[in-house]
């Protein structure tokens, strides 16, 4: 059970106590929409912020403070949450009670987060030169990676043409080129205006009460002001007047092709359905793309779907040789009017409703999982415990997953293929 309170404008405080873990994990997120002008300032702030602060202005001294606390673990995450860019930053250590001389780990696990966040290391009143060059650098490397992956490229590429001209369509991490052009003082008044409006949420998870935290938490955020919170919602994504398609050429072996789906209106009040008829089209093992593109026909070496209920979108991404895309297509989308008719057994929705009820079940099994899981419900306006959440698949019934397939659309048709002197 989550127990929520404001201790600042736009700030929350969330603890989710479970005595079956040894550990904690304290996360403070940060929302703001996202923008392709600012995406790329507010991605560096948490890396810089991770590896020092004031206390330790030098890394290895930082480490070696960590280290003490039975080696705990301060780090990062830079996401997109629909048209909202998330960064949080967490700190990962062993709980009170399994101390070896009953230090208090809790609380000063707590402050150095809380340091690392309001007391990071400047040199004249900025973030030094060096460690903004290096974060930089590792930055621009991230970006640059996502094209060694082609799956992940081309789900990205086909990910900004289905959300062309909406905020989602921004990477989380920028681009190059506005990093690049990243200075110190840019980077300080960025994190001192995200300081002062972002949307920020505190999730706790753990064994621990997290009093000693929520203490802290409100010393801090009390002596700072906030003012002009910046709103951060996900709106539904329109169809295209007519399909979108693009193709681009790169050395590879094995074609890429993704086809986006976008259905005609918000599907928020949908969301089990909007689920269950993506594991029975193409999410599972037991899906209509695997056992028919894949398995039976054998058009692609992976075909999957997924969807963003946040955008009101499904996406399925499939590995094919250059010669089957045309089939491939066909049948991906034969096998979505098959969905339309209700051409599904029960045995298929009860296989759907277990699949969901596992990756809902297995939330609990870490810290990591279970911080993720309240995020995105809190974003959403839907706090509730995985076990509260099942109950919304009680009531699903196939004339739901019908009605929802015929309000989906073909919106985008993108494929990444081999160059022919590859």
């Amino acid at each position: 059970m989550l127990i929520r309170k404001k201790i600042a404008e736009g700030v929350h405080f969330n603890t989710v106590t479970d005595a079956r873990f040894k550990f904690n994990r304290i996360t403070i997120g940060f929302h703001m929409p996202l923008d392709e002008e600012k995406a790329s300032l507010n991605a560096l702030i948490p890396r810089v912020l991770s590896d020092n602060n004031a206390n330790f202005p030098h890394t290895p001294d930082f480490y070696n403070h960590l280290a003490s606390l039975y080696n705990a673990k301060v780090d990062f995450e830079v996401r997109g949450l629909g048209d909202t860019q998330f960064w949080g930053q967490h700190i990962y250590f062993m709980d009170d009670g399994y101390s070896l001389s009953g230090e208090k780990i809790t609380a000063i696990a707590s402050k150095t987060l809380f340091d690392c966040l309001f007391r990071p290391s400047l040199i004249d009143g900025v973030f030094p030169v060096v460690n903004t060059e290096l974060c930089k650098r590792m930055q621009i490397e991230a970006i640059e990676a996502e094209i060694n992956e082609k799956r992940l490229y081309a789900y990205n590429q086909a990910n900004r043409i289905i959300h062309s001209g909406e905020p989602a369509a921004v990477n989380p991490l920028g681009t190059v080129e506005r990093t690049r052009e990243i200075t110190p003082e840019r980077l300080y008044e960025a994190y001192e205006r995200l300081l002062e409006n972002a949307v920020i949420e505190i999730v706790c998870v753990g064994c621990n009460d997290f009093s000693d935290a929520l203490s802290i938490a409100e010393g801090e955020f009390s002596a700072l002001r906030r003012q002009n919170i910046t709103p951060c919602e996900s709106v539904f994504s329109p169809l295209k007047t007519e399909v979108a398609e693009k193709t681009e050429l790169l050395p590879l072996n094995q074609s890429k092709m993704v086809l986006g789906f976008k259905a005609d209106a918000c599907v928020k009040k949908d969301r089990a359905a909007f689920n269950l008829m993506s594991d029975i089209y193409g999410e599972t093992i037991f899906s209509k793309l695997f056992l028919n593109v894949r398995e039976k026909l054998s058009l692609c070496y992976y075909c999957w779907s997924q969807t963003n209920k946040l955008k009101s979108t499904m996406v399925v991404t499939s590995g094919v040789e250059e010669e089957n895309i045309d089939k491939a297509k066909a049948e991906i989308l034969a096998q979505f009017e098959c969905m339309k008719k209700g051409d599904f057994t029960d045995e298929d929705l009860n296989h759907a409703l277990l699949h969901e009820q596992n990756n809902v079940k297995t939330v609990n099994d870490s810290l990591g999982s279970l911080t993720w899981w309240y995020f995105t419900l809190i974003y959403q306006d839907m706090i509730c415990t995985p076990e509260e959440y099942l109950k919304i698949y009680e009531d699903v019934r196939r004339e739901d997953i019908m009605r929802l397939a015929n309000s989906m659309k073909l919106d985008t048709f993108y494929t990444l293929r081999a160059k022919e002197d590859a």
